[in-house]
């Protein structure tokens, strides 16, 4: 059994494990970088700490939505590793700021009640696995996959400085 935090995209229910989760905040307008990546809103900062903010429904592709007093932004720690060219190994810590249309609760989930059949609007390889939670699918993200091509961006980035 493990806890997570559900939310809503597009009125589809998602969750993440609460131990990524670092803090839910209500939504303020990013500072935008420039060149960045389409689905990436800006920079915001929360406790001293950078966090980039992902527009959820630009990366899964969806239609824009209206901010309103429900969407926040789930601020969440994703782990990646890199390799130095001495062959060493680094891992980075990336904070990423998840735009969600609304959260919901935290729920215990227990490891039977995947399922494998459920239809998702978003794209296949950015869900880890489904479970039905109250009778409805629930999609567990995989962030590796979502934020692949950032993190890389940012580990390049971070290696020419």
């Amino acid at each position: 059994m493990e806890n997570y935090l559900t939310f809503t995209v597009d009125e589809t229910t998602y969750a993440i494990n609460v131990n990524s989760v670092l803090e839910v905040l209500n939504m303020t307008k990013p500072t935008a970088v420039p060149c960045a990546l389409s689905y990436i809103e800006g920079l915001i900062y929360s406790r001293g700490q950078g966090i980039t903010v992902v527009n959820l429904r630009r990366r899964f592709e969806l239609d824009e939505h209206e901010v309103d007093k429900k969407t926040k932004i789930i601020v969440v720690e994703v782990h990646t590793r890199r390799l130095n060219p001495d062959g060493s190994e680094i891992e980075n810590i990336i904070l990423y700021g998840l735009v969600a249309d609304s959260v919901q609760d935290v729920i215990q989930i227990y490891e039977e009640e995947r399922i494998d059949d459920a239809e998702c609007s978003i794209p296949k390889e950015f869900i880890s696995y489904t479970l039905k939670h109250d009778g409805k699918p629930l999609f567990i993200l995989d962030f590796k996959k979502m934020f692949e091509e950032h993190a890389k961006l940012s580990s390049s980035t971070i290696q020419n400085l």
